[in-house]
């Protein structure tokens, strides 16, 4: 067999982040003393936008609509990798959803952040900022103020309103990083240390350590192939690839649409996919991660025990196969040890407390390649433990892709929100 092809891959990897207030993460900023420039479309839904910067060149772009409701939108965008100049371009796709809330009466802000990659704490402090800046902007205060965010600006808008909860009214978190940094980041490791151990050498460097520049989604991409590519010498090598994606730490997101066997199914395609979307973002993050804990490993293996998850293989004739080799893996894996600094830093940035005292919506696509669904598992159970339940309401879509969400989807659920903001009653799903 020869997976060389793989047509979906491309579109779908780049398809592919009891509490008081705590005091402001960041000074108010008096938008005069800010250079700014303001504009008035001719057409759509706003009155006016008003573009700056705030703190070390972190852009701020604010959208004041033409019949304003009295309610305002504060947006965090996704993961950017480190390397990406500082904009406020639409990576995540959400200008067609912020114009059409306009069109609904909402004002809107968001910031580009003053750096990429791993930025929650940062993320938070320039998204907080917006408030002083939008309401310098505004007839009045908000009567309600929404955080949301895609990916890393999901974690970043649950943080938001899990630290400020008078001044947050309510949390649209998407495809979200909302199980906490330090789970995402132990996929992401756990998922190259066991390529590694079953692919020896294809990759460059290791966890914690990658030679630079990074490979590109098509080096890592040709790779992968030939590595799990069947040949006269190596006739099971596909078989690395079903035992990462059945190792219970490690389990590949794909969408159930034909078989496993199949490299032309959409099934088998979704699944190299997720391999490759989880070793790239490795590959980008790897430096920028390791220079935020100081040099030190934020990712620890050293104690874990590999173990056979939900199988996901060609026929479940493989079972006995595939679990004697993740057992092995046990044994030849190369281990890591990251300090407790190293891991306070991810824990502090960000690791959600559930204590939810305003109203959460988190909406996650099944089968996401980036940030895996089981986010959403920790987050309910930490919610739960919290005793705060009530205030989370979590919404599974059937779909592969990481925040391929559809317009009106994320409309959808942000007028859930609203509307279990303004009535008091949460949506029954």
């Amino acid at each position: 067999m020869r997976y060389a092809t793989l047509p979906l891959l491309a579109g779908t990897i780049l398809a592919a982040v009891s509490c008081t207030d705590r005091s402001p993460l960041a000074p108010s900023i008096d938008p005069a003393v800010a250079n700014s420039k303001v504009t008035t479309p001719g057409t759509g839904p706003w009155a006016r936008v008003v573009e700056g910067e705030t703190g070390p060149g972190s852009l701020y772009a604010l959208y004041i609509p033409q019949n304003w409701n009295g309610d305002a939108i504060y947006y965090a965008h996704g993961i950017r990798p480190p390397s990406d100049p500082i904009t406020l371009n639409d990576q995540d796709n959400f200008f067609q959803v912020r114009d059409q809330l306009g069109a609904l009466g909402y004002a809107f802000a968001y910031s580009s952040f003053s750096e990429n990659g791993l930025s929650v704490k940062d993320g938070v402090q320039r998204t907080h900022q917006l408030r002083g800046l939008l309401t310098s902007q505004l007839p009045s205060a908000p009567a309600h103020s929404y955080a949301a965010g895609y990916s890393l600006g999901g974690l970043v808008a649950l943080e938001l309103g899990e630290s400020f909860p008078s001044q947050y009214d309510g949390v649209l978190t998407m495809c979200g990083m909302v199980g906490g940094t330090p789970s995402e980041l132990q996929y992401v490791g756990d998922v190259r240390a066991l390529f590694d151990f079953y692919y020896p050498g294809v990759m460059p460097g290791n966890v914690i350590t990658v030679p630079s520049p990074p490979l590109t989604i098509p080096e890592i991409q040709a790779r992968v192939i030939a590595a799990i590519t069947p040949t006269a010498a190596n006739p099971r090598a596909t078989l690395g690839l079903y035992a990462i994606a059945s190792t219970a730490q490690t389990q590949l997101a794909y969408a159930p649409v034909g078989s496993l066997g199949d490299p032309s199914s959409t099934a088998f395609q979704s699944l190299v996919g997720s391999l490759i979307t989880a070793l790239y973002y490795q590959q980008v993050g790897t430096d920028d991660v390791v220079n935020r804990t100081h040099g030190h490993s934020p990712y620890d293996n050293r104690t874990s025990t590999y173990t056979m998850g939900t199988p996901a293989l060609p026929f479940a004739g493989l079972a006995p196969l595939i679990g004697s080799m993740i057992a092995a893996s046990n044994a030849g894996v190369t281990r890591y040890d990251s300090p407790p600094d190293a891991q306070n830093y991810l824990d502090r940035n960000y690791t959600p407390t559930g204590n939810l005292q305003i109203p959460v919506v988190s909406v996650h696509n099944l089968w996401d390649p980036l940030v895996p669904f089981f986010h959403e598992g920790m987050l309910a159970s930490t919610v739960s433990t919290a005793g705060s339940s009530a205030n989370l309401l979590q919404r599974a879509v059937p779909n592969y892709g990481h925040c391929n969400f559809p317009t009106a989807l994320v409309i959808n659920s942000f007028q859930s929100l609203a509307s279990w903001v303004t009535t008091g009653t949460r949506p029954a799903s």
